[in-house]
């Protein structure tokens, strides 16, 4: 066992080894605190004022952009979310450098640690590109819906309450997902966790709906 944690945090396998810790614990982190995320203020996805509700990016062919994108795309890897794809590539890139020094005993020179990362690298890609392959059909996208279209709609508020600065609430679609976005309330009002709110009006320059108590229409 010890063998396996030196070879793990030796080079180059420290550097998936860190990738690969990091976004395990992401998701363990999403998943155990998934519904205390909410509490954070102005915790926000949406960064262009103009682009629609569609808080998971995919990595598609079309309108790609950056280099993180040009890479993935570049390994093959599309029509899969970003997140995931990371961790697939951060795990299989890891598992093959770790086979790796373990056959030449661990230890590997700067240079040789260096080739060995880049071909863990390719191969993880290779590898997760397959995968991404195979799953397409699971990860095709769903129409997004622009933030206009969620005015006159219902919501539920998230947050223990809404004032003018702070406020979330859940939000869903047609299909019956759902979407957490920010909502803020003038004046006074008694709204808070679970409590229906009618969405009525968007702050385009602040990204935000605004929302008022509203009990008598159905969701």
């Amino acid at each position: 066992m010890q063998d396996v944690i030196d070879t793990a945090v030796s080079f180059p396998a420290v550097i998936f080894t860190v990738s690969t810790v990091f976004f395990l614990g992401f998701w363990l982190a999403t998943t155990l605190l998934g519904a205390g995320i909410n509490s954070l203020d102005d915790f926000d996805f949406d960064f262009d004022g103009d682009a629609d509700l569609d808080v998971d990016a995919e990595v598609s062919g079309e309108n790609s952009g950056g280099l993180l994108r040009a890479s993935l795309e570049f390994l093959g890897i599309t029509g899969m979310p970003i997140l995931l794809a990371l961790n697939l590539l951060s795990i299989f890139s890891w598992a093959t450098v770790m086979i790796a020094l373990t056959l030449v005993g661990g230890d590997a020179n700067p240079l040789v640690g260096l080739l060995f990362a880049v071909g863990a690298f390719l191969l993880g890609g290779f590898i997760t590109g397959r995968i991404a392959k195979r799953f397409d059909n699971v990860f095709l996208p769903t129409p997004a819906i622009r933030r206009e279209q969620l005015v006159g709609r219902m919501c539920t508020i998230t947050t223990t309450k809404v004032t003018t600065t702070f406020g979330q609430a859940e939000v869903r679609d047609d299909e019956g997902g759902s979407m957490v976005i920010q909502v803020r309330s003038e004046g006074e009002n008694a709204l808070s966790t679970g409590d229906r709110a009618l969405i009525f009006d968007l702050d385009r320059d602040e990204g935000v709906f605004q929302v008022t108590a509203d009990t008598g229409l159905e969701m």
